[in-house]
């Protein structure tokens, strides 16, 4: 059953205030943690009762515009299984809401807390990473480029004055070796578990496309690998070796452009969670490893 979470902050406003053009609002069932505020809610739709996802905008780097664009492409030339249906857009308050099909299914995260075995973990991340590779053979047409973050551009001192011994090697790696970035795949831009919907073992829903568009596939690759803070798989050199082997059969990159994004990506994971002692011992020795290509797949 998909995990529940109790409401954890205030809303940045009351969905019962929206005046929605298509649906009736009855009632909020699920609050999901993220940088939106992301609301499961049973609603009436042609008065017949359903339950959909409530998206309104909160984060700053939100762009609901790109994700109901690229949804609509997606769902009209039928590229790709698994992606909700966008019932009704609007704005309110200024800020702009999307209401979306409900798409009921675990996360991969919740998965492993039944103590899956060290095999059958490694079947999961092979079947993650070749859903990815089939994102990434999407045609290109009618996409644009895939918004930016931060994150995928060298750490700047402007932006993490916490940048200490231990990294700045590595920055300076990233500084020496940067590789030319073509933009020239269609990429998710935020393919990590939290996105990612399982059911009977096998992937039945992917969300959150406001980061899609052309972009760099081995950047899209990286995000998917890179450990976050309490993440109990990605944690060592087999889940992502596991990973890109399942990538593998059903797509190519190019590894030491991989292995540029995700040393990048682990820089500044670090750099964000510098006071999380046992997360930056983890980071440490994945950082180590892939240094030394020790994930390269031969």
């Amino acid at each position: 059953m998909e995990k529940k979470y109790k409401q954890w902050r205030d809303l940045i406003l009351d969905p019962f205030e929206i005046k929605f053009k298509k649906i009736k609002l009855n009632k909020i069932i699920n609050y999901f943690p993220a940088g939106n505020d992301v609301l499961e809610c049973e609603c009436y739709i042609d008065n017949i009762s359903s339950i959909v996802v409530l998206k309104i905008e909160r984060s700053k780097m939100a762009d609901f515009d790109t994700e109901e664009k690229n949804l609509k492409l997606l769902y009209k030339n039928n590229y790709i299984n698994f992606i909700p249906k966008v019932y009704e857009s609007g704005k309110v308050q200024n800020r702009k809401y999307l209401i979306l099909e409900k798409i009921e299914g675990n996360r991969l995260s919740d998965i492993v807390e039944q103590k899956l075995s060290k095999f059958e973990l490694q079947v999961y991340l092979k079947k993650y990473g070749k859903m990815l590779a089939k994102v990434h053979k999407i045609p290109i047409d009618g996409f644009n480029m895939a918004k930016q973050r931060i994150i995928n551009d060298v750490p700047k001192i402007e932006d993490y004055p916490q940048i200490d011994k231990f990294i700045q090697p590595y920055i300076t790696y990233l500084k020496d070796n940067k590789p030319v970035i073509e933009m020239n795949t269609f990429i998710h831009g935020d393919f990590h578990y939290a996105n990612v919907l399982w059911k009977n073992k096998e992937i039945i829903g992917l969300l959150d496309f406001e980061y899609s568009g052309k972009g760099f596939k081995e950047q899209d690759i990286a995000w998917a690998c890179v450990l976050r803070p309490n993440q109990q798989f990605m944690n060592n050199v087999g889940d992502i070796k596991a990973f890109l082997t399942g990538y593998l059969e059903d797509g190519k990159f190019d590894y030491e452009k991989l292995k540029w994004c995700l040393i990048n990506a682990y820089c500044h994971f670090y750099l964000m969670n510098i006071d999380d002692t046992n997360y930056i011992k983890q980071i440490d020795l994945l950082l180590n490893s892939i240094k030394n290509d020790k994930i390269r797949i031969n």
